[in-house]
């Protein structure tokens, strides 16, 4: 039979060797096989948590440009109120002023 082999036989003690051998590599495979989604299991959350924080940025701007717009518009508001009451004020004392002057005349054509 050892000669049918080539010369060469294995023991009970060397098939468990070679068990043993096998039985690592397949660990080995394995944990790298586990290392590597790992990796990329936590280089998809670092990209998942990047794209949170640029989401985040990009609303707070959106927010703060709203916020300045409505800012402004209120501003633009007050001023526009502001101007027309101004206005009104000068329209009402130019009427005042020329009721003034019409009975003025009025009194003095009276004379």
């Amino acid at each position: 039979m050892v000669k049918a082999n080539g010369g060469s036989y294995y023991s009970c003690k060397m098939f468990r060797e070679m068990e043993r051998e096998i039985q690592e590599q397949q660990k080995n495979i394995l944990m790298e096989k586990v290392e590597k989604l790992n990796r990329e299991k936590e280089e998809l959350m670092n990209k998942h948590e990047e794209e949170k924080k640029r989401m985040k940025l990009k609303m707070e701007e959106e927010r703060q440009n709203y916020d300045n717009e409505r800012k402004r518009r209120e501003e633009e508001y007050k001023r526009d109120i502001k101007d027309m009451e101004e206005q009104k004020r000068r329209i009402q004392e130019e009427l005042k002023k020329q009721k003034q002057q019409e009975r003025q005349r009025e009194e003095e054509e009276e004379k």
